[in-house]
């Protein structure tokens, strides 16, 4: 395999995404490689096409017939949260405290629902323990996709200059004599804003402050870690799409934005290409006397007629591709329009053939 030990593959709805980050996850693991698929879409498909039922955030045994092994799981935001402040937690009195402070699991539902930053804090996580050869990232739809990269440099900001700052630094400074005097100035506030929520929120707010001010060096010193490894040459950013005109343009916007913030695309996947040789005019009066002698007249003519109509396609398909190969580094790859949609391993097997290239 090459360096890389991380595979972000980025790409629009609806082209494929998901079963292209499977099937890379599968020609990983029959090369040898231990390989967890990850993906940060609540929808059930990366499950579905690795026909394994329910996954969660645990990495699940995928039964493959492979050299390597597959995993595959699903992001639990909340649930990464909560172990990132057992990580920067220095006491386990000062963890619990926050875990069970009701402001806290307000903050970290909300923060749940965004997933951006935690997906980040996941992969890695997942990287940080040695335990795999290769993680294969199914990020969000292309249009969040950038949203999913900034996330580390989108939590040091916040961090530095968020509302959180305002309520934890100055909680923090005056200390509990502080607070009480706070509470005391903003008693009339505070209780419209216990009505309305239902907790006590300057009490939550003073006991969160005070857990939280040995945490917060932690999270930006993790941030950091994150964005330094989407630029190390361990990861590889892979982008996914079709050959129709709005999926082209989109992946060229994707590739610039991508330079834009310092990264590089590795490889291009091309699904659903429409393949096949165009023989010349000559060849196809050739080739439609040739149908005539085994089919009839009225069978050449149908067989004939559709492969006319298919020609453009492929024709169209040829020029995308060629487009593709003037945004990467590396390669461009294309998967064929099969006849049935992917829903289980042995369809999965038929893309993983194609994506060997990305494996050596």
């Amino acid at each position: 395999m090459k360096t890389a030990k991380v595979f972000l593959v980025c790409g629009s709805g609806g082209v494929g995404k998901t079963t292209v980050s499977a099937a890379l996850g599968l020609a990983l693991a029959k090369q040898g490689y231990a390989v967890v698929v990850v993906t940060v879409d609540p929808a059930k498909r990366l499950a579905t096409a690795l026909g394994i039922g329910e996954i969660g955030d645990d990495p699940k045994p995928v039964p493959v017939k492979a050299a390597g092994s597959l995993l595959a799981m699903m992001l639990d935001t909340k649930r990464t949260f909560d172990r990132l402040i057992e990580k920067h937690a220095p006491t386990k009195t000062q963890c619990d405290r926050i875990l069970n402070n009701v402001l806290y699991r307000k903050m970290s539902d909300m923060m749940a629902g965004t997933q951006e930053y935690m997906a980040m804090e996941r992969l890695y996580e997942l990287y940080a323990q040695g335990k795999y050869d290769a993680i294969v990232v199914d990020t969000p739809p292309m249009q969040h996709a950038l949203d999913f990269l900034e996330a580390p440099q989108r939590m040091m900001r916040m961090l530095n200059n968020s509302m959180l700052q305002l309520l934890l630094k100055p909680a923090m400074a005056v200390g509990k004599k502080g607070l009480k005097f706070f509470e005391k100035g903003s008693r009339t506030i505070l209780k419209v804003f216990d009505k309305i929520t239902g907790f006590d929120f300057l009490q939550d707010l003073s006991e969160m402050a005070l857990a939280f001010q040995d945490l917060l060096a932690g999270f930006e010193e993790r941030a950091n870690q994150v964005n330094t490894l989407f630029k190390n040459p361990e990861c590889q950013f892979l982008a996914v799409c079709t050959t129709t005109a709005n999926s082209v343009s989109e992946t060229e916007l994707f590739a610039g934005q991508l330079r834009n913030y310092g990264y590089a695309l590795s490889s291009i996947i091309v699904n659903r290409v429409y393949s096949g040789k165009v023989p010349s005019a000559e060849a196809l009066v050739a080739d439609k006397l040739a149908l005539k002698r085994c089919l009839g007249a009225e069978g050449a003519e149908v067989v004939a007629q559709n492969f006319y109509n298919y020609v453009p396609l492929i024709r169209r398909d040829k020029k995308a591709i060629q487009r593709m190969t003037t945004l990467v580094k590396e390669t461009v790859l294309s998967v064929p329009l099969f006849e049935a949609d992917v829903h289980d391993l042995e369809s999965l097997e038929r893309i993983a053939e194609r994506l060997t290239a990305l494996t050596q």
